[in-house]
């Protein structure tokens, strides 16, 4: 996983299985950073209260967090990965 910073947002690209995924670096719970954070088969954990999200959909999986995550979309081109807010 990597954080960047783009238009004043921090959000973490990282790599799964099924390709790239970029998301919010903010728990909906307390505002952890999710980059700090563990991501094991296209879940990502806050480290600081353990909710756990989808990295594809920022769906909730596992609380104590009830709201989503923003996602982004990502395409790969020419060996480069591109967000898009």
């Amino acid at each position: 996983m990597k954080l960047i910073h783009a238009k004043d947002k921090r959000i973490v690209v990282a790599r799964t299985e099924q390709g790239f995924v970029a998301f919010d670096d903010r728990c909906s719970h307390k505002g952890g950073s999710l980059a700090g954070g563990a991501m094991i088969c296209g879940t990502i954990q806050c480290p600081w209260h353990g909710t756990q999200f989808d990295v594809k959909t920022g769906a909730v999986k596992a609380g104590p967090a009830t709201e989503k995550i923003k996602t982004y979309e990502v395409t790969e081109g020419q060996g480069k990965v591109y967000l898009v807010l």
